[in-house]
């Protein structure tokens, strides 16, 4: 893999995004707890906080569980979620609060180092009615991620690339993609039970009125 090709590619993204009136960067930090039911059968539980407006914002919270259950040589997953976030409305000054659901199904077969992934999730996300008058509640989308890892020998390092959509499915006679995400991510093995990951995130809206373009420098704990 040529690491310096990648890096420049990501690179001319974020120049060509750094043009757009609604450009910004953000953090996410994350940690995550995963534990073994049975044999293929796992647990979650995770936390997040995310800041906008070139860091000095916070933007949400998430806490959420799910379980998964992975078969077929590990090749197959099949899991849902349930997520409880927290929004802060910078131009309103309010808190709302949203409930989220998700299922998925993913296949990832290994060839050597490399592993190539591809997920499909079903997302239906609920809004509190007394914040606002929304028009469309709850929302669904439908998400798909290709991704590709590269697991680097002799190191505990894994190089991870992936890219995503969502297809919304609320808006009856107009359900489009209205948003893709790009991440490249480096995971750091500290031991057997317990990995780093550090990564780049860009989201960015697209068919919409004033989309907006997100750069997000991330960091997750995770531990079993």
């Amino acid at each position: 893999m040529n690491i310096r090709y990648i890096i420049l590619c990501v690179a001319v993204c974020i120049c060509g995004v750094a043009h757009a009136q609604t450009f910004e960067t953000g953090g996410v930090v994350g940690v995550e707890y995963d534990y073994k039911i049975l044999k293929g059968w796992h647990f979650s539980a995770e936390g997040e906080l995310r800041f906008d407006y070139n860091f000095t914002h916070y933007n949400r919270a998430k806490l959420a569980v799910g379980t998964d259950y992975t078969f077929w040589q590990k090749r197959m997953k099949v899991g849902a979620s349930y997520s409880f976030l927290n929004y802060h409305d910078r131009e309103d000054q309010l808190f709302d609060n949203r409930h989220r659901i998700k299922a998925f199904v993913s296949l990832a077969p290994k060839f050597g180092q490399w592993k190539v992934g591809w997920r499909v999730m079903a997302q239906t996300t609920f809004r509190d009615a007394r914040r606002g008058d929304y028009t469309f509640n709850p929302k669904t989308y439908l998400r798909n991620r290709l991704s590709v890892s590269y697991a680097i020998p002799q190191t505990r390092l894994k190089l991870q690339l992936s890219e995503e959509f969502w297809w919304r499915l609320y808006k009856p006679g107009n359900n489009i993609i209205d948003q893709m995400r790009t991440v490249l991510g480096l995971q750091y093995a500290i031991d057997r039970h317990h990995t780093l990951d550090f990564y780049l995130r860009y989201d960015n809206e697209v068919q919409v009125r004033n989309p907006e373009h997100m750069l997000y420098f991330g960091v997750a704990y995770s531990f079993e």
